[in-house]
């Protein structure tokens, strides 16, 4: 059986040819780095890679993972929503404010059953 797992850019064996996402070549500038810096005898692979785990774990990283996280998404998605409904409250609402009223509740009522039938399908 063919693996055809190295088509896909987050494979593994893609990781390991350096294609992907430039994980690997910042693995590899490590690992050459680390290398280089002590002899051949006293080199620890394990320690080198603990040191490129806590290295690059942090700082910008979990910048990133901040910006993909659930609670985040809510909270742009919350924030545009107010965005939005103050917009329409302020342009729409002094013209027809029954009709902005109507939207804004429809629109909260919407997301709210959204939420509740996506709770009820993980059940």
């Amino acid at each position: 059986m063919r693996d055809f797992a190295y088509l896909f850019p987050d494979s593994v064996a893609a990781w390991l040819q350096g294609r992907g996402d430039g994980r690997f070549q910042r693995y590899e500038r490590h690992y050459r780095s680390d290398r280089a810096a002590s002899s051949p005898e006293i080199f620890d692979l394990e320690k080198s890679n603990l040191l490129f785990s806590q290295r690059f774990h942090g700082g910008k990283w979990r910048f990133v993972s901040v910006l993909n996280s659930k609670p985040f998404a809510a909270l742009t998605t919350f924030l545009i929503f107010l965005w939005g409904g103050s917009f329409l409250l302020s342009t729409v609402g002094t013209s027809q404010p029954v009709a902005a009223g109507v939207v804004l509740c429809v629109a909260f009522v919407g997301m709210r059953a959204n939420k509740l039938r996506a709770r009820f399908r993980h059940r």
